[in-house]
């Protein structure tokens, strides 16, 4: 399971996760140093992420918030920053140790967030799992996890690989955070949503011939609510990306099912994406 599919798929209903933003700005070193027991060789990776990280930073990151970004992207086994932090965040108990260790950490790489594009354009995530029949029109969904997402389809469709029973989710993001230039794999073209994102699914899911799902999602800002089916026009067009036109929609929708069935058809999409 790589980060782009490291998706919570239980549909828990959790509290919002407090406390972090008040810890103080410290140094990579420290903020990680309460889970050392939890990453053998933790050290080594630190000073890797300080080494490769993207700085000097001309967004006004400091050299230890681009290492808490790079260090999150990282891979090296089971034991992935990430794979831990997820987590941790998905844990029931809000109130446990093993959550609140990662607030130094979580501290720094908000900060870093922070500092970054925001971005409002359709990205994609995958799950090698056929969920998407669990998803139904209008429903509400939390996803309590850092979540990485690709602005690329052909990124998340490597990931998956030939799996038939799985799950694409095209998402339009009003809140994403553009990090792909201070990940450890910058050709992932990586779109960053925050832990506790909220979407609203649109439409039923796709259903395909060979079991696999495309699942529509909107990302709800500060400033939606929970819009149903009965809501006026004006108000659910809040939910809607003011910048991205129904045709494009279509188009990203149309292109990844093409690519399903006909492979060569990948260079509509480099065509597009050379545009």
């Amino acid at each position: 399971m790589n980060r782009f599919g490291d998706i919570d798929v239980s549909f828990k209903r959790l509290p919002p996760i407090y406390g972090y933003h008040a810890e103080e700005l410290v140094s990579i070193e420290k903020a990680l140093k309460p889970i050392e027991s939890k990453i053998k060789e933790l050290s080594r990776f630190i000073k890797v992420a300080k080494d490769y990280c993207h700085f000097p930073s001309e967004h006004g990151l400091s050299h230890d918030e681009s290492a808490a970004i790079y260090i999150y992207t990282m891979e090296w086994g089971e034991t992935t920053l990430y794979r831990v932090l997820n987590k941790a965040l998905r844990s029931e108990n809000r109130q446990v140790p093993e959550l609140k260790i990662w607030f130094p950490y979580l501290k720094l790489f908000d900060t870093a967030l922070d500092k970054l594009p925001t971005v409002k354009e359709v990205v994609w995530r995958g799950v090698p799992l056929d969920i998407g029949k669990n998803f139904t029109d209008n429903q509400i969904v939390t996803w309590w996890s850092v979540n990485s997402c690709s602005s690329n389809v052909n990124v998340i469709k490597q990931f998956l690989g030939t799996d038939k029973n799985s799950t694409m989710f095209l998402i339009e993001t009003v809140n994403g955070k553009k990090v792909s230039g201070y990940t450890e794999y910058e050709g992932e073209n990586e779109i960053i949503l925050r832990m506790g994102s909220r979407f609203r699914v649109k439409g039923d899911p796709l259903d395909q011939s060979n079991g696999s799902y495309v699942v529509h999602l909107i990302e709800l800002g500060e400033n939606n609510n929970q819009s149903s089916a009965g809501a006026t026009s004006g108000s659910s067009s809040k939910l809607f990306i003011t910048c991205l036109s129904e045709i494009t929609l279509l188009y990203e929708i149309c292109v990844y099912i093409m690519t399903l069935k006909f492979p060569s058809s990948n260079k509509c999409t480099n065509d597009k994406e050379k545009k």
